[in-house]
């Protein structure tokens, strides 16, 4: 055995001898009441530090979850206004308009259109009450749609 292995293995022996050393040593001092005490001080202070960061990494997790929520309603609302801007050409041909109006030349074609298609006006005829009825609600959700784009606010009621 080369002089190099022989002192690797005394290394290990006294490194075994601390450890056991240091553990007899340990028990040794836990039967002093006063070291017993701060052993137990350090122990409940270190509990007390566990559940302080328990609570504050709850509490970071709350917050990341609100945060997620938050971003997600804004993406879904932006996805709402995209899907919006896609289908504003149809709305924009029922209310008889230019894709580009302004919400007050929406505003007056809604009302123009709600006056001449209103089915309260073709009560006399069931029929043509019903297509009325039909046309009055195209026209509502072409509003609804179409102000809820321009204005970038949701609908009070939900469709």
């Amino acid at each position: 055995m080369s002089l190099f292995d022989r002192v690797k293995a005394a290394a290990r022996t006294a490194a075994k001898a601390a450890g056991v050393a240091g553990k007899a040593a340990a028990e040794a001092a836990l039967d002093n009441p006063r070291v017993k005490a701060r052993v137990d001080q350090v122990n409940a202070a270190l509990d007390e530090a566990k559940k302080a960061a328990q609570a504050q990494l709850e509490q970071v997790e709350a917050d990341l979850w609100a945060w997620i929520n938050k971003l997600q309603a804004e993406a879904q609302k932006a996805q709402r206004q995209a899907d919006r801007r896609i289908s504003s050409v149809d709305h924009y041909r029922t209310l008889g308009l230019q894709r580009g109006a302004s919400l007050d030349e929406v505003k007056r074609a809604y009302r123009n259109l709600m006056r001449q298609h209103h089915p309260d006006r073709f009560a006399h005829d069931p029929a043509a009450e019903a297509r009325a009825h039909e046309k009055a609600q195209a026209i509502n959700l072409a509003y609804q749609e179409l102000t809820a784009l321009l204005t970038g606010r949701e609908s009070r009621r939900s469709s």
